[in-house]
């Protein structure tokens, strides 16, 4: 289990650094070209986005620690596996949660989820790296838990496959809520994510509710 911990600990970390850099990136004038709008964040007074964000933070630390450390039984081994075995681990993880979490945040998106839980996260309207964790505990541990689900119903697992999908995840979440594409050939796929939820918090509710793909998006006709 401490190997397991260590692990998440380095990614916890590489989130930090990264949610650092973009919440620099986006204000700072030499990276300008790259934002997608140069409209205003959101309306809600800085003290209270800032306290929002902190407390959401320390909740999401105690419920990562928390929530593994009850399933760990259950869900994660550290035996070692084939190469095979860890990419299949992976991509089954990742595909499950994708098409669970599309229906999670369309459900969201009723008037009464959207109005208890989910309308807070969308009182972004030009989201950046720090409002990736403007929400309410109620869609935190939504999106964890069922991110953990997931991975219980693929598992056993191994921590390493855990630890990949879990460092996809978290990153993937900050950077698609940057407000900055990179212009990059290669980071295509990336950049048209973060342009399209960008699309997604501007108002266009009806659409883009994927997490990590935009095929789920595609194959039920709410790709906008």
């Amino acid at each position: 289990m401490i190997t397991f911990y260590k692990l998440i600990v380095a990614i916890l970390a590489f989130n930090a650094g990264l949610l650092g850099f973009l919440a620099y990136a986006y204000h700072a004038k030499r990276f300008e070209k790259y934002r997608i709008s140069m409209k205003e964040s959101m309306k809600v007074p800085s003290m209270e986005r800032l306290r929002n964000i902190a407390f959401i933070s320390v909740l999401s630390l105690i419920a990562v620690f928390g929530m593994t450390y009850l399933i760990y039984p259950y869900t994660f081994h550290e035996k070692p596996i084939s190469g095979l075995r860890l990419v299949y681990e992976i991509l089954a993880i990742l595909l499950v949660y994708d098409f669970a979490y599309y229906w999670l945040h369309r459900l969201m998106h009723t008037k009464k989820l959207m109005r208890l839980v989910h309308g807070v996260h969308h009182e972004v309207h030009n989201p950046t790296a720090m409002e990736s964790f403007y929400l309410t505990p109620y869609e935190l541990f939504a999106g964890l838990g069922l991110l953990l689900a997931c991975t219980w119903l693929i598992g056993p697992v191994s921590i390493y496959s855990f630890a990949a999908v879990f460092f996809l995840h978290t990153n993937l979440n900050i950077t698609v809520h940057s407000g900055l594409v990179s212009k990059r050939v290669l980071l295509f796929p990336i950049d048209h994510l973060t342009q399209k939820h960008y699309v997604h918090h501007a108002g266009n509710y009806n659409n883009n509710y994927a997490s990590l793909t935009p095929f789920w998006d595609m194959m039920f006709g709410t790709r906008g």
